[in-house]
């Protein structure tokens, strides 16, 4: 993009007041980092908007100079999309778009958050702060935004009791391409939804002419929503927060001492998850793999009792070693903790974290995988894992199983393509952040997804764990399913024409 046109859009910002960073101001660094240091992308300029307004107008300015635009909430793109995927983009930084609080709607139940929370201040906020003592499904890393990872998905441990985070969403503030601002309600995708100027008075000092009715269908934005527009506002679905929940961690790391004995532990653990007289909705869990530890964790939100008198004889009379088991109960807040990884929830809205790393991610439908394709992924596993070239985790989280209320709902509900998943699982390779990541820990990686998926029926991706080495296509047919894929290029068509929204995954029409 020619200097000009940047110049033009600057001065655009400043006639009315929009705060933005360029490469001349000091703290540049701070807003134009990424998050993944393998793949560092320079925006153009960084829109830091405190008002829904000035969303509105840099959308629309943006637009008219020619400029792709991106939304950054916290900034985790796995793939650097947040700062557009390209040198040259504008980003929409949303770090001052959390209203200063979170505000209760008419239903008690149901809270108004800003895209730009984070979701550690989300959670100590509708818990303990406001004294409502309510909860919500989401992911353990406390920086991580609200923006992204409620439209794309957001699974957490207690998901499979209520649900992926997308699925708290009753309704979305959203500004469209052309900088039209419109709030979609999720029970009715394509039909109009109008609103009155008194809802927006918390956000911002929008005026009436802003709000249009236009119809949007919502699916889009849960699930899709970095191709279709800037969510701003999320009004969530909350629960009553749980009086305890118990953690648990079972370390089997025998299992790992030869292919056989690794396909059977996990085949067990494949099947004790289906076993509808010992597990229901109110069971997390996991699976974490390296070529030396094998290990199966979560929370379970019943009783002490009936986790170690039902659950864990279950779970154990499959694996012949015996673990090292860790069980202990602790309070909500507690809990979110200990997901964070023992640190506190609390992150400044300048939050800098790094990582160097390259990832990928499988799903894998009901049932589960097969022998076949268990012995294929841990041969490779127990092989090149032992040497690899860096360091690595392999996590698999249990989306379906008995009585999982992420797959209650269809594909009919949102643009989320992996209802019938019974596992996602991440393959994660890092170096420390002042190396230069090897071409032979892409390979490596790499190796691992061929060899978990070379004998799998089907299998999709997650688009939250962006996988940055596929071509466009191939990614969206693995994020949403090649039918669903198809209805989101018309949608895109039909909503941003112009394609503003664009990163080099993005949905095109």
């Amino acid at each position: 993009m020619a200097s000009t046109d940047v110049a033009s859009f600057i001065g655009q910002l400043s006639d009315i007041g929009i705060p933005f960073k360029t490469p001349t101001d000091p703290d540049w660094a701070t807003y134009s980092s990424t998050y993944n240091l393998r793949l560092p992308v320079t925006p153009a300029v960084v829109v830091v908007p405190s008002t829904v307004e000035h969303i509105s107008n840099a959308i629309t300015f943006a637009g008219k100079h020619g400029f792709k635009v991106q939304a950054r909430s916290g900034g985790h793109s796995y793939a650097s999309y947040s700062n557009g995927g390209v040198d040259g983009s504008i980003v929409i930084d949303l770090r001052k778009i959390h209203f200063r609080t979170i505000s209760a709607s008419d239903d008690p139940n149901c809270v108004i958050v800003g895209s730009g929370t984070r979701l550690g201040e989300l959670a100590q906020t509708i818990d303990q702060r406001t004294g409502w003592k309510r909860a919500l499904p989401h992911g353990t890393c406390a920086s991580v935004g609200v923006g992204g990872h409620f439209t794309h998905g957001g699974y957490g441990f207690f998901s499979r009791a209520w649900g992926l985070a997308m699925d708290r969403i009753a309704k979305i503030m959203v500004v469209l391409a052309n900088g039209q601002l419109v709030l979609a309600d999720e029970n009715q995708n394509q039909d109009l939804f109008y609103v009155s100027p008194n809802a927006l008075i918390a956000f911002s000092p929008l005026t009436s002419e802003l709000l249009l009715t236009l119809g949007l269908p919502n699916k889009a934005m849960r699930g899709a929503a970095d191709s279709f527009g800037i969510a701003v506002a999320f009004y969530l679905n909350t629960v009553p927060t749980p009086e305890s929940i118990i953690h648990w961690d079972f370390k089997v790391s025998d299992a790992t001492k030869s292919i056989e004995s690794a396909v059977r532990a996990f085949q067990h653990i494949q099947t004790f998850v289906h076993d509808h007289s010992v597990v229901d909705r109110q069971l997390g869990l996991n699976v974490t793999l390296s070529s030396d530890y094998f290990a199966v964790g979560g929370t379970f939100l019943g009783s002490r009792n009936d986790f170690v008198r039902k659950v864990i004889p279950a779970l154990l009379e499959g694996i012949p070693e015996f673990p090292t088991i860790e069980v202990k109960q602790v309070d909500w807040a507690t809990s979110l903790k200990l997901l964070n990884q023992g640190r506190e929830l609390d992150s400044p809205t300048d939050s800098s974290e790094h990582s160097n790393f390259f990832a990928k991610s499988v799903t894998i439908p009901e049932p589960g995988f097969t022998a076949e394709s268990l012995t294929d992924f841990f041969t490779y596993l127990l092989d090149q894992g032992a040497r690899a070239p860096i360091s690595y985790f392999i996590l698999a989280d249990l989306y379906g199983g008995a009585d999982s209320q992420i797959n209650a709902k269809d594909q009919s509900f949102s643009a989320f393509a992996h209802r019938d998943t019974l596992w996602v699982t991440q393959l994660y390779g890092y170096v420390d952040n002042e190396q230069v990541f090897p071409s032979e820990g892409l390979d490596f990686i790499n190796g691992l997804a061929s060899a978990m998926t070379a004998r799998l029926p089907s299998y999709g991706a997650y688009s939250n764990y962006t996988d940055p080495s596929l071509p466009r296509e191939e990614a969206n047919d693995l994020y949403y399913g090649k039918e669903l894929h198809k209805k989101l290029k018309q949608l895109k068509r039909d909503l941003d024409p112009n394609n503003v929204f664009a990163n080099p995954q993005s949905i095109e029409g």
